[in-house]
């Protein structure tokens, strides 16, 4: 198997050191270096049509990036496309779903594929992949990243964990996500709404179960309404 690590403190690599013969996917550009040992090839995971739906529905790249120690053991750096921390999970025949440009690389033998959102709520937010969640099974390595630092955060026995849906990076399968507008229990909608601007919370994700939930210091919405603000505009 595979072995990856995390490569320095502030906007990490990952460093997979391949055996012969070993595979690792990583999303379209992750490559920053590699020996010459490997050979980077970019195929359509799982065949054109899934492909296809992972594209359209999660926002990730058509192509992946195939890294095949093919002349020789070797090692490869990965590197997400924005500033943040990486992180390792361990999956061991189970699954975790990923919000929006979480994925980075993993072992060649876990399975990538899209899953209609069953959160009848939440497939109406952005932020959690809309009505298509990516989600990764199997047994291997998964490499994850996240605009800033990412925290684990455990589910209280008996209770929810409430998470901004952009701070969210990615759950195990042994939890429930729900979606609501608001961290209130009731008050219907029109009065969500009202909580939600007075507070300024906007979408939050419920998690129920048992695990850890992965979450970032920094929403994508929020930093980019952030550098806008600051872009010089136009006379």
């Amino acid at each position: 198997m595979a072995e990856f690590t995390i490569q320095g403190t502030t906007d990490p690599f990952i460093s997979a050191q391949l055996a012969q013969g070993e595979t690792v996917i990583a999303e379209g550009g992750a490559m920053a270096a590699m020996e010459d040992t490997i050979v980077l090839t970019g195929k359509a995971k799982g065949g054109v049509l899934k492909s296809l739906a992972r594209a359209a529905t999660t926002g990730e790249s058509f192509f992946m990036q195939h890294a095949i120690a093919e002349k020789g053991p070797g090692r490869i750096l990965f590197a997400p496309g924005h500033p943040g921390e990486v992180r390792v999970v361990e999956l061991n025949d189970d699954a975790w779903s990923l919000t929006d440009g979480a994925f980075l690389c993993a072992e060649d033998s876990l399975e990538i594929a899209t899953k209609r959102n069953k959160s009848i709520s939440g497939s109406f937010f952005g932020g959690t992949g809309g009505f298509f969640i990516m989600n990764v099974s199997g047994t291997g390595k998964l490499c994850v990243s996240a605009l800033g630092a990412i925290q684990e955060m455990s589910i209280p026995p008996g209770g929810e964990l409430i998470v901004d849906s952009g701070h969210v990076v990615g759950w195990p399968s042994t939890v429930e996500m729900s979606a609501s507008l608001s961290t209130g229990q009731g008050g219907g909608f029109l009065g969500k709404v009202v909580g939600s601007v007075k507070t300024g919370e906007g979408v939050v994700l419920r998690f129920k179960g048992t695990g850890n939930i992965l979450v970032a210091s920094r929403a994508q919405p929020a930093f980019i309404g952030w550098l806008s603000s600051r872009m010089p505009r136009s006379s």
